[in-house]
């Protein structure tokens, strides 16, 4: 089923790199504003980057009282021996079976030509900014085709905003995510 605005948000289970046993979706969002955020995996260079600046801009979603939780399809133990618990200021959900994806129609482009689509330029911009940063690709996991999603959760876990991703930089800047706040 389709993440769409104005309806509930289904409950899921992940793995967490820094807690034991499945982890509860609506456990964590615990009635506050909540982004869900889909991206591929870990070693993901572009991803890295998101990460990265997720964690670089966190003050400005707690200060509107939003929480954020990025789900990656990487293994947790992957997860947490490359990032220690307190390298992200946000909840990292981990799904390397990928049935969260599945459950949520998140699909992967047909094709890694589609994956990048007409966002070649936006792609080549993330991928020399992610070099900058002295990223590299790690460990390939999950499905390299697979395409981003978003979602805001409002107190009553009602989704507010949704966007599925038609290529890999069809995503709302940071800027626009706080906006939809």
């Amino acid at each position: 089923m389709k993440l769409v605005k104005g309806t509930k948000m289904p409950d899921f289970t992940y793995l967490s790199p820094y807690a034991e046993g499945p982890q509860s979706f609506e456990a964590f969002a615990d009635g506050k504003k909540t982004y869900v955020v889909f991206l591929r995996y870990y070693g993901c260079t572009v991803c890295r980057l998101d990460l990265h600046i997720f964690a670089q801009r966190m003050a400005e979603f707690a200060a509107k009282d939003c929480k954020l939780m990025v789900v990656l399809q990487s293994d947790p133990n992957l997860v947490k021996d490359e990032a220690p618990l307190g390298t992200f200021p946000y909840e990292i959900a981990c799904d390397p079976s990928q049935d969260v994806y599945k459950k949520f129609d998140i699909a992967p482009a047909k094709s890694m030509l589609a994956l990048i689509g007409g966002g070649l330029f936006k792609a080549l911009k993330k991928m020399k900014a992610a070099k900058g940063f002295g990223f590299e690709h790690g460990e390939y996991e999950g499905n390299e085709q697979q395409l981003p999603a978003l979602v805001l959760v409002d107190e009553h876990g009602i989704i507010t905003y949704s966007h599925y991703a038609k290529n890999l930089a069809d995503m709302p800047s940071v800027d626009e995510m706080l906006a939809n706040i």
